[in-house]
């Protein structure tokens, strides 16, 4: 008899966990047509002279910070207000949670494209890594997820940008 309300259990929770994952259809819509307006806003052409061409990858000396803008594009700024936006290979839903991005680099002083990155908060960067901070192996780190391309931008696209995403 205990095995049989452990099953009942079991499927309860199960399909509460199923259920919570659920997204309304109406939800859905919204976020495609968000992605529709971001995607087109990034295929207006730029002047290939001033902006430079869509990049594989991005030398740790051409960036100086980055910010999250959702949760599938990153905004690299670099030196003389040159601007990137990364969109990520699939959507990572903890890139605007944390602050720092561990990156598995597979080329030395680069991000490239298909790299992979784990976003975490500053207590679980390396070196906070020790007691009293450390408690877990891998405590505040977020779920894996794959750099894209770095397409060049213009300030008043990124702005554009933050809009369609603020925009309900």
């Amino acid at each position: 008899m205990d095995a049989v309300k452990l099953v009942v259990c079991m499927a309860c929770i199960a399909s509460l966990l199923l259920a919570s994952c659920a997204v309304s259809p109406a939800a859905e819509e919204r976020r495609l047509q968000k992605q529709a307006s971001i995607a087109e806003i990034l295929s207006r052409p730029l002047d290939s002279a001033e902006y430079g061409e869509t990049k594989r990858c991005l030398s740790e000396t051409e960036y100086r910070s980055y910010r999250a803008l959702d949760d599938r594009h990153i905004l690299f700024e670099g030196s003389r207000h040159r601007l990137w936006i990364n969109t990520l290979r699939g959507p990572c839903p903890d890139l605007r949670h944390g602050d720092v991005l561990i990156v598995r680099q597979f080329s030395a002083r680069r991000l490239c494209d298909a790299d992979r990155f784990e976003v975490a908060d500053w207590f679980t960067w390396p070196w906070y890594r020790r007691w009293p901070w450390r408690w877990g192996m891998d405590w505040g780190v977020g779920m894996r997820c794959s750099l894209g391309k770095f397409q060049p931008v213009t300030a008043a696209q990124v702005e554009e940008i933050e809009a369609v995403i603020r925009s309900r």
